[in-house]
């Protein structure tokens, strides 16, 4: 996992951006910082990190990122080079400092055995999945932050025919298909100056 892009700016939270263990780091407007590892929310009252020196950092990072973030434009949700994916809010958003997530891009590819290990599926309904994604069918994957979305699709993923064609809407950076046809899309926000791109329904 590589975080030289944003590290020089954020080094009061470099060993947890560099801890592999850790799926998520989250900074509190009010000065207090978490992280996430195996699935629980840990604070780490050793960090220190000046709201002011945040909000630099931060600004600089969205400019590195093709990015802008001020007052007119206090809200930054961009993804990093690796597929992490970073959100932020500055004042007037959030007070009185800003506020930070980091949701790190986990290398670790997941097969069916694990899921099934893990009693996260059955072997039955494993099976119907996969008869589905054999058999053509659109299916829909949906959840929050962290609840194994990206994991399930790459391991649905692996019944798709190297021939069929296919896609994905918001596909993940970590999403690899073995299908030759596979179109890989993404929604985009809307925006002021192309309003037919706001939508994808």
């Amino acid at each position: 996992m590589s975080f030289e892009l944003i590290l020089p700016f954020l080094r009061p939270i470099e060993a947890l951006l560099l801890d592999d263990s850790i799926s998520e780091i989250m900074g509190n407007p009010d000065s207090s910082w978490w992280f996430e590892r195996d699935g629980i929310m840990r604070q780490d009252e050793s960090i220190s990190f000046d709201g002011s020196k945040l909000r630099t950092g931060l600004e600089v990072v969205a400019n590195r990122l093709g990015k802008k973030l001020d007052e007119d434009n206090p809200v930054l949700n961009a993804q990093l080079p690796d597929g992490s994916r970073l959100a932020a809010v500055i004042p007037p958003v959030s007070r009185p400092a800003p506020a930070l997530v980091i949701r790190k891009f986990s290398s670790r590819k997941y097969t069916v055995e694990d899921l099934i290990s893990r009693g996260t599926l059955t072997r039955a309904l494993a099976e119907f999945l996969a008869e589905q994604i054999r058999n053509g069918k659109t299916l829909l994957i949906s959840g929050g932050t962290g609840t194994g979305k990206t994991t399930l699709l790459n391991i649905l993923g692996q019944a798709i025919q190297s021939m069929s064609a296919s896609s994905s809407l918001k596909t993940p950076p970590s999403f690899a298909s073995r299908s030759r046809t596979f179109l890989p899309s993404n929604a985009r926000p809307i925006h002021s100056r192309h309003p037919s791109l706001s939508t994808i329904c």
